[in-house]
């Protein structure tokens, strides 16, 4: 079984910490069991995530409701279709 190293998603793109760390989350049932490495991200990282956000919301809002709707649907819908997925996760 592959590791799945995981990453920060912002401004559209998936980077690793400005850290350069990660670290190990291991099944607590079976410590022999890695889920996978995350990134040890810190506050320079939170606060490019809140930027990227901020900037996004500027033209989200401009985005007729209706429209935002069918996206809102189409994301509930992918996350319907992948919940064992997810919960294995």
């Amino acid at each position: 079984m592959t590791t799945r190293d995981y990453r920060n998603f912002i401004n559209g793109e998936w980077v690793n910490a400005s850290t350069g760390q990660s670290h190990e989350n291991r099944n607590p049932a079976n410590k022999n069991d890695l889920i996978g490495t995350f990134p040890l991200s810190n506050e320079k990282d939170l606060n490019a995530a809140v930027a990227a956000a901020k900037e996004a919301q500027k033209s989200w809002r401009l985005v007729p409701a209706p429209k935002r709707a069918e996206v809102l649907y189409k994301a509930a819908e992918l996350i319907l279709q992948n919940k064992e997925a997810f919960s294995r996760t």
